[in-house]
């Protein structure tokens, strides 16, 4: 499906993954999820400095339940000022990793391969394509 209502080259990637087997699960709409590498298709959102794969598509608080997740295309998130104080800017690269808030996010300058659309500093919420 095209983003938004108008079209064009960016799509979306949505696979049904699952949460961890065991532990704490309280995964809200519009997290950031990394893999938890302990399962195939095991997500969280509690995995601080662990690369972002996907974001959560509806909320769960169940072991071992399956959960929408929109792997590829424009997501918005909640992320974390960095210890400079400074915010994100459109047109930036940066590779997105999870924040240590749970659901959150922070960025990897030195590497990154993922394009910022857009920020909003007073809601702290960026657009980036994943």
């Amino acid at each position: 499906m095209a983003f938004g209502d108008v079209g064009g080259p960016v799509t979306e990637l949505i696979a049904t993954m699952r949460t961890p087997a065991s532990g704490s699960v309280d995964i809200r709409k519009g997290d950031a999820l990394c893999l938890t590498g302990k399962a195939n298709y095991e997500v969280t959102n509690g995995a601080p400095h662990a690369r972002v794969i996907g974001q959560a598509m509806a909320d769960c608080d169940r072991n071992g339940a399956a959960i929408p997740v929109r792997l590829r295309g424009v997501c918005e998130f909640v992320y974390e000022p960095t210890q400079y104080n400074t915010h994100p800017a459109p047109g930036n690269f940066v590779t997105v990793v999870a924040g240590k808030q749970q659901g959150r996010v922070a960025f990897n300058y030195e590497c990154g391969d993922q394009p910022i659309f857009a920020v909003d500093t007073t809601k702290q919420t960026v657009m980036v394509l994943l």
